[in-house]
């Protein structure tokens, strides 16, 4: 039953490429690719524990599972694959030749990225991780907006770099252990020099996947300019397949405290990273692309503390509010992404799911972002629990910048369904907090009062007024120093576990 989730999403997939080649009527490729997109959901329910498909040893078969940890990472996935797939059906010209191709890919990244958190088996993680990573590029490339073939290419290179590593270092656990599968790895894996070495290689490869600082540099380019309903998928949920990477990862090989401490220090750094530079951005949809390299940290803070819940829940919420949030500023500006150029103001349903989802993703109460910071708090050592508070106003401050501009413009029209997928993904925001156990807390007060006046300092001191400079002139140089940053972080990696 549990392999249906990833059948079904490739075999309308397919489907969709018969009906585009006999050029049928544009109604039936509709209906193919919204059946390939919600029948995956009825699984969820249905599937349980795990299984090996063809029945084979788990040993030499393909283990996949449902359980605690993945399951958050699925339902994520499932919620905003299923609004984005309502969306992109009135987003794409079906007079235009590419809109079936585009319809494909989404697809193809539904089945990879199921597939991804249903693995259980380092390989197949690996095989279904590339098959959604292949189908981002392409959408980034799809986009007509100035910049996304560059920025389809750089995330191209990097990506398939760090695939080539990560692949090396699978077939070094395998060398050491004698086995693939997560639970047989756990079980024969001892410390070694090579498991260090193939831990240091992977760990690395996952961190440039999922975009986390330093080693972000392709994100914020190819998530900004693609297509608004892929950029959703991008940063809401194409980076968390790396995450659950990591977490395989950690729950299979023996870590080290060295290499736990360099992980915290990494989330940390990319979270407040993350804040500064999207404080700097007067692009809307960038500012929200440096918003997934600093939310990544948590998940990231996550998985280093070995909480592993903590991570995955907070997967699942950055996916529904970082969704919504791409979901609903693409729709605002259509003609200009530039801030103070376009707004709510005259659009107030708008407006509503941006403030909710402006403040899910600050970790304000009782919606999710509230119930997994809590999660990701309570897991941390004492002398890190800072990072958490000191986050959440940060990424208020920064959320206040946007919808101060938002609410001075106007937009043109927006379609029925753009403006209730944003209210749909806002209310879940609110209903699985409530559902989960988010309480009401007085000091999320004080975090607002001190974000808004944060805000208002920074801008009479003129800090918005700044901006970084954000492409190389040649994309070869800028392709090579990402590599060469990406290197000399492995390499420190590789020598951090020595100490």
């Amino acid at each position: 039953m549990i392999p249906l989730m990833v059948a079904f999403p490739l075999l309308f997939a397919f489907v969709i490429v018969i009906l585009d080649t006999l050029r049928v009527k544009k109604g039936l490729i509709k209906a193919a690719f919204i059946l390939g997109a919600v029948l995956p959901t009825g699984v969820l329910p249905l599937g349980n524990g795990t299984e090996v498909v063809g029945g084979w040893s788990r040993v030499a078969g393909i283990e996949v599972g449902i359980g605690e940890i993945n399951a958050p990472f699925i339902a994520g996935e499932l919620i905003l694959f299923t609004v984005v797939a309502l969306c992109s059906i009135s987003y794409f010209n079906f007079r235009d030749k590419k809109t079936a191709k585009a319809l494909v890919l989404f697809l193809l990244m539904h089945a990879g990225l199921l597939g991804a958190f249903l693995a259980r088996d380092f390989f197949n993680f690996y095989i279904y991780m590339e098959i959604a990573s292949v189908s981002a590029f392409a959408l980034v490339a799809f986009s007509e907006e100035p910049g996304s073939k560059r920025a389809a290419f750089k995330y191209l290179i990097l990506s398939l770099f760090a695939s080539y590593l990560f692949i090396f270092a699978i077939g070094l656990i395998y060398m050491e252990t004698g086995y693939l599968n997560v639970e047989l790895v756990a079980e024969n894996a001892l410390p070694s020099r090579e498991l260090k070495v193939a831990l240091g290689i992977a760990f690395a490869s996952l961190l440039l996947k999922a975009g986390i600082f330093p080693l972000h540099g392709w994100l914020p380019d190819a998530h900004s300019v693609a297509l608004t309903p892929a950029s959703a998928l991008l940063s809401g949920i194409v980076v968390k397949a790396p995450a659950y990477g990591m977490i395989l990862l950690f729950s299979a090989l023996p870590v080290g405290e060295s290499l736990k401490t360099g992980a915290m220090v990494v989330a940390a750094s990319s979270i407040f990273f993350g804040i500064a530079m999207a404080l700097l951005q007067k692009d809307a949809k960038r500012l929200l692309a440096y918003h997934t390299v600093s939310q990544m940290g948590y998940v990231l803070l996550g998985i280093a503390t070995f909480n592993f819940t903590g991570a995955a829940y907070y997967a699942m919420g950055h996916s529904l509010f970082k969704g919504g949030l791409f979901l609903s500023v693409g729709s605002l500006g259509k003609k200009s992404r530039k801030l103070g150029k376009f707004g709510y103001r005259n659009a107030p349903l708008m407006a509503f799911s941006v403030l909710m989802l402006s403040l899910a993703i600050g970790g304000i109460s009782p919606l999710i972002g509230s119930y997994a910071k809590g999660l990701i708090h309570s897991g941390l050592p004492d002398g890190w629990r800072w990072v958490v508070p000191a986050g959440t106003v940060g990424t208020l401050v920064s959320f206040t910048k946007l919808n101060y501009h938002l609410s001075r413009g106007e937009t043109g029209g927006i379609g029925l369904m753009w403006k209730l997928s944003s209210l749909a993904l806002a209310l879940t925001t609110l209903f699985a907090g409530l559902y989960l156990g988010a309480g009401l807390k007085p000091a999320d007060v004080i975090y607002i009062s001190a974000a808004v006046l944060t805000f208002f300092a920074l801008r009479a001191l003129g800090v918005f007024e700044r901006e970084v400079r954000r492409e190389a002139k040649d994309v070869g140089r800028d392709v090579n120093m990402l590599a060469a940053v990406f290197v000399t972080f492995m390499l420190a990696v590789l020598l951090l576990q020595r100490l």
